[in-house]
């Protein structure tokens, strides 16, 4: 009698747990899904344009279980800035200057500085080395050793002024850039200039972007695929992803019940087949 109970309750509960894995086979087949009007779809490498400006998508999926995927453009007039600090030296055209900042004038100003150990050498009427007197060089004529204070014997150094506003040459790495001048302190001015700079932003589900001054945000759909939004289906977005986790609860739900049900009738069944004491 015992073990006829138990074998009812076993088919009881083996039929709940069937009927919840069924359910969710079919519940699984109307699974919600995120769906936008979106802006862009974009692969690896894909690309898109905003008021003009061409935006390129790389390494999408990446990041595991939270996709992301970057997406780079070039900002063909960026702001660059930099300081020219006061007594320091910069080289134009081969030649070396010395930096005169002067916020009385707003002025700056390059002095020419010389290598006077090149000038000696290049003097045969004089030594290749100074002589010095009192704090003060003197060169050394060969012929009968008259001295002459280095201040005189040097060539008038050339001397350039920059007042605010105006086109300053500034020394990069790739060369000389043409810069404005726009401010002048005690110890230091700046110069600004616009060029090219190539910029590069991470997207993740649900990640605000600004682009071109517009909001959008990224979704993606797969993980090889991600797609930009405008941030004006926002709010639809968060309707539809809590439709998403609701669902999402409710079959976690089923699974419960499945799982748990068939665990109950093999332990109810393994327990009406121990054996009794004599």
């Amino acid at each position: 009698m015992q073990r006829r109970a138990a074998a009812a309750y076993f088919a009881f509960f083996l039929v709940i747990s069937a009927a919840a894995y069924a359910y969710i086979g079919v519940a699984e087949s109307q699974r919600p899904e995120v769906q936008l009007e979106a802006t862009a779809e974009l692969e690896n490498e894909s690309t898109f344009t905003v008021d003009g400006v061409t935006y390129t998508a790389s390494n999408v999926g990446t990041g595991g279980d939270s996709p992301v995927a970057d997406l780079s453009w070039t900002n063909e007039s960026a702001r660059y800035t930099a300081t020219l600090e006061d007594n320091s030296t910069t080289t134009l055209e081969n030649t070396t200057y010395r930096i005169s900042t002067n916020n009385t004038t707003n002025t700056v100003t390059l002095r020419q500085e010389f290598n006077v150990t090149r000038l000696l050498q290049q003097d045969s009427a004089v030594e290749n080395s100074l002589a010095q007197q009192n704090g003060t060089q003197y060169v050394v004529y060969r012929e009968n050793d008259t001295l002459r204070p280095l201040a005189e014997w040097l060539p008038e150094p050339e001397t350039r002024t920059y007042p605010i506003s105006s086109v300053y040459p500034y020394q990069t790495d790739g060369g000389v850039q043409q810069t404005t001048l726009v401010s002048v302190g005690d110890a230091s001015a700046t110069v600004e200039w616009t060029a090219p700079r190539d910029r590069t932003v991470e997207l993740s589900e649900g990640g605000n972007v600004t682009l071109q001054g517009q909001q959008f945000f990224a979704h993606f759909p797969a993980n090889d695929t991600v797609e930009i939004v405008s941030v004006d289906h926002y709010d639809t977005y968060l309707e539809q992803r809590d439709r998403i986790d609701y669902f999402q609860e409710r079959v976690n739900g089923l699974w419960g019940v499945s799982i748990l049900s068939g665990i109950a009738a093999v332990l109810l069944l393994g327990m009406a087949y121990l054996p009794t004491r004599g």
